[in-house]
């Protein structure tokens, strides 16, 4: 698999449509090999199983083509949020933001969104942010659909981020302006129809 480096420490493994997995986030602390990520294809996993240190793995949420390759990939800690938890009756559950260092500063956060409950994050020296598919609807009946109010708190969370790049998996351009993202879904939540729940694309 073909890793693209985005600084000496952070690197990702491009998202695949045929069959469909996700963007890998990899960060190189010193310690640990920080996985954001495990995607669902074998030549995916067999990528990460070659980092050299013990890996962390951080989950975004519960799809297939995020977590398929979870049971397949050796590591010492996972961390998912609520609701990955309650599918893989593993892992350390994150409701709250957690910091560490391990060379670089990381943090571990949940993003409120309408795509999937229990959607985590990782900002990476406040620079970048693996965001996963928190910024994208949901199917609904047939539709792309945003929860008002949840599209709302994802632009919070989103706002509240000191990472200037925001990197946003299954995007032709992966690696975003955070004031692009910003600016993207509050053009969004200005279509809302008042009285509705929902917003249909």
């Amino acid at each position: 698999m073909m890793l693209h480096s985005l600084s000496d420490r952070i690197s990702y493994i491009p998202a695949t449509t045929q069959p469909l997995s996700a963007d890998i986030g990899i960060v190189h602390g010193d310690s640990f090999d920080w996985i954001f990520d495990v995607g669902s294809t074998a030549a995916i996993a067999n990528a990460i199983q070659e980092f050299d240190k013990e890996k962390k793995i951080v989950l975004s949420h519960f799809h297939k083509d995020h977590i398929g390759n979870i049971e397949h990939i050796d590591y010492c800690d996972m961390y998912c949020g609520d609701y990955t938890y309650l599918k893989l009756h593993k892992g350390t559950e994150i409701r709250s933001p957690i910091s560490c260092e391990d060379g670089v500063r990381l943090t571990i956060f949940p993003i409120p969104s309408a795509h999937a409950k229990g959607m985590l994050g990782l900002e990476v020296d406040e620079k970048y942010a693996f965001l996963g598919d928190a910024v994208y609807g949901a199917q609904k009946k047939g539709r792309t659909a945003y929860n008002v109010n949840m599209l709302q708190e994802t632009i919070k969370t989103l706002e509240s981020l000191k990472a200037r790049r925001f990197l946003v998996s299954h995007d032709a351009a992966f690696v975003r302006d955070k004031e692009q993202v910003i600016s993207e879904l509050k053009g969004l939540y200005s279509q809302r129809i008042p009285g509705e729940a929902f917003l249909f694309l």
